[in-house]
């Protein structure tokens, strides 16, 4: 455990997730070795059907169902992978990061992997292509996560696993899916440059467009707001972690996201199967415990 003033808790309450140190969460979680976050409550519990149908476990009759309480997230446990969702941004998937780094640690599992499945726009790619991170910048275009705490601007690397995001490349099917540098903002719209928010942008276009080419000159394939804080956390705690995002449009080419429904469901599948895949290679040897 990477913080020592947990020693002093004697019952260590998971506030978010519902659950609390005082439950035998060995049993219950000791055997996790994948931990998968996705923004959605409705597409988490999608995945976590098909990592259940993918490694062959069975799931109740009254279809599979959340653990702990479902105010903020939805968590499912499918055999050896946590499935839960993580809500939008940097602030709420912190929140679930160091509560499942604890369910985990208090689980006394090991070996644990994190990956992040997620969408976002492009950078000079096709819509539809999956993005692996192999690196995440900030808004600034650093390998850094930016935070304040107690009236301070902590700053804190970035760190992807790459032997995990090659692995992961590795499984990809019959659609395109590339490494690339992730850039990782505080907003969807003023924090990615885009020009039709409700506000006056503070730049002109030609400098957002700018700055997007600079970003896809430095690496940069794919932008969402999850990913900085996830690497950094993630780097700190010693986690090898993994990000793969489906891509909905390339912005180079604009800023409304244009792509139907059918479309956008048909490219979060492409994500989806890519981070199914690794499991099966890399989970179907082990012997599965049917319980979710």
């Amino acid at each position: 455990m990477k913080n020592p003033n947990l020693n002093n808790i004697e019952i260590d309450h998971l506030y978010h997730l519902g659950l609390d140190s005082s439950q035998d969460l060995n049993a219950m979680f000791g055997d996790v070795k994948f931990v998968c976050m996705m923004g959605s409550s409705l597409r988490i519990k999608d995945f976590a059907e098909k990592v259940s149908s993918s490694l062959g476990v069975e799931i109740p009759e009254e279809g599979i169902q959340p653990i702990g309480k479902t105010e903020r997230c939805s968590l499912y446990k499918v055999g050896p992978v946590i499935c839960v969702s993580h809500g939008m941004g940097a602030p709420s998937i912190l929140i679930f990061l160091h509560e499942l780094s604890k369910l985990i640690e208090y689980a006394r599992a090991s070996d644990v992997r994190f990956i992040r499945i997620g969408t976002s726009g492009a950078l000079g790619l096709t819509p539809g292509t999956v993005v692996v991170s192999e690196g995440v910048l900030n808004g600034k275009l650093e390998p850094i996560f930016e935070q304040i705490g107690l009236g301070k601007t902590l700053r804190y690397e970035t760190g992807i696993h790459l032997p995990l995001a090659e692995g992961l490349l590795q499984s990809r099917g019959d659609f395109e899916a590339v490494l690339g540098l992730t850039l990782g903002t505080d907003d969807f719209y003023e924090g990615q440059g885009r020009m039709d928010g409700a506000l006056l942008p503070p730049y002109s276009e030609e400098e957002s467009m700018n700055f997007l080419k600079l970003a896809h000159e430095k690496g940069v394939r794919n932008i969402e707001m999850e990913s900085t804080a996830f690497a950094s956390f993630c780097r700190r705690a010693n986690i090898s972690a993994a990000i793969v995002c489906a891509t909905f449009i390339n912005r180079l080419n604009g800023d409304q996201v244009t792509t139907t429904a059918e479309e956008q469901m048909k490219f979060s599948s492409y994500a989806d199967e890519l981070v199914l895949s690794y499991l099966r290679r890399t989970l179907l040897p082990l012997p599965l415990i049917s319980n979710l």
